[in-house]
């Protein structure tokens, strides 16, 4: 064997024995094509742009899968959640954290991360620069996410919940809704400057053609809105 083989496979076996660390190697141990990608202060990609690689936080590993490259990570309620690329370059997004908490793949690239017994979620889809994005990262909850099959998908967050006085003298908790809509090809929100409320916590949405939409109450009455 000459010296340049053996040195070679050294560097192979170090770099597979490096990748698979329970805490990431330092700088000045990884070989160039090993890269380590920062994502900020706190998480680290090694090796980057490789498949099998790991996420790492605070320099020790979070996750890993060996079907996945690894290339994103955001803290969520109770946990993480990762962007990778399969072996076709296709995007993937998973959850690392509370066994109890559900990671749901929706129509159109949309998740749902359900986290707790009343079942709050927040919805996650992968912005235009691979980059994961909760939909609503200023509110808790987001629901009722409905695809068009094309460009749109239709959503609601409660925006606040009181009790009232209605027309028979009874009292009775009314929520306030606000509904936003989410267009997969400038991967940009739109949040409508309307408000619905219901007695009902849950709002139905569907669409009744690709640019409108339809918003039903607890008493079935039906709305229309048009989305241009």
């Amino acid at each position: 064997m000459t010296r340049r083989l053996a040195m070679f496979l050294l560097l192979i076996l170090m770099s597979v024995s490096i990748s698979g660390a329970e805490t990431l190697p330092d700088e000045g141990s990884v070989t160039p094509a090993d890269g380590i990608l920062k994502l900020n202060n706190q998480f680290s990609i090694f090796p980057d742009n490789k498949l099998g690689n790991s996420v790492y936080l605070n320099k020790k590993r979070l996750v890993s899968r060996d079907d996945l490259t690894m290339v994103d990570i955001v803290q969520a309620p109770d946990g993480y959640i990762y962007h990778g690329l399969d072996e076709n370059g296709s995007s993937v997004l998973g959850f690392s954290g509370n066994e109890d908490a559900k990671f749901i793949q929706l129509p159109g690239g949309f998740y749902y991360l359900v986290t707790d017994k009343n079942s709050k979620k927040k919805i996650y889809w992968i912005s235009g620069n691979r980059k994961i994005e909760d939909l609503l990262p200023r509110r808790n909850t987001g629901s009722g996410l409905v695809f068009n099959g094309s460009d749109k998908a239709v959503f609601y967050h409660i925006a606040k919940g009181e009790t009232i006085e209605t027309e028979e003298g009874k009292e009775r908790y009314q929520y306030t809704f606000k509904i936003h809509i989410a267009n997969t090809e400038t991967r940009s929100v739109r949040h409508l400057p309307l408000s619905v409320t219901d007695f009902s916590l849950r709002l139905r949405l569907e669409w009744t053609d690709e640019n409108t939409i339809k918003y039903t109450l607890s008493n079935g009455q039906a709305e229309t809105v048009s989305i241009q």
